[in-house]
């Protein structure tokens, strides 16, 4: 038996709670601030695991539908050709030793013999000047007769009387120059016109021109007249 002093405090007795009165165990000490973040990170980890498997998912299903196609085969391009070409290509003239008031002609047939519309120019080269000086040329187009009596009678004249030509070159009708120029001949494709061409030496010629001889070059000039 446990006797107590009032008086001195080291003989009290603990007072002890009625049985039915228990004192309840202190609560545990809160989760370290580390471990709560790492429990969130694993969770935000699941979740985003969770959302991949349902886009793959998603993207699969998406992918299994009913596809078809179509094309359409051979496509081909050409280019188009600018060929002109001439009927005689030599020697339209030949007329043999010439005196003062003889006239001559020759027809040329020029022909677009390319797949594209195209305008063309004629000049003339003339190895020396003084008998080609003295030498009368006309170009007419259209003629019915392209014959010294009747060259003149019909058609159209599309380069005006003047020299053979020069050394340098002497522009008969049309500009060779890119674009639609004044005097230029057009011509479509596989179409052809002739030229009456009438060469004349004057009867008021003097002894200048005696005993010379010179050799004219016609030349043609074709560019292309669509987009030009």
């Amino acid at each position: 038996m446990t006797i107590t002093d009032i008086n001195n405090p080291d003989t009290w007795a603990p007072l002890m709670p009625p049985d039915d009165q228990a004192v309840a165990p202190p609560p545990p000490p809160p989760a370290p601030a580390a471990a709560a973040s790492s429990q969130r990170a694993v969770k935000a980890l699941a979740i985003i695991a969770v959302l991949g498997v349902a886009v793959s998912a998603f993207m699969i299903a998406s992918l299994a539908v009913f596809t078809d196609s179509a094309s359409v085969n051979d496509n081909t391009f050409t280019t188009g050709t600018v060929d002109i070409a001439t009927s005689p290509t030599t020697q339209a003239f030949n007329p043999g030793p010439m005196s003062p008031g003889d006239e001559v002609v020759a027809a040329i047939t020029v022909t677009n013999s390319g797949t594209l519309p195209l305008r063309y120019a004629m000049n003339s080269t003339t190895t020396e000047n003084v008998f080609a000086g003295e030498l009368r040329l006309t170009v007419r187009v259209g003629v019915a007769s392209c014959t010294v009596a009747n060259w003149d009678l019909s058609g159209t004249e599309i380069s005006s009387v003047g020299t053979l030509g020069a050394t340098t070159g002497r522009q008969l009708f049309g500009n060779p120059a890119q674009g639609a120029q004044a005097g230029d001949r057009a011509l479509a494709p596989s179409v052809n016109e002739v030229l009456c061409l009438h060469v004349e030496l004057p009867i008021t010629g003097g002894n200048i021109s005696q005993g010379l001889t010179t050799t004219a070059t016609f030349g043609f000039e074709a560019e292309q007249t669509n987009n030009n």
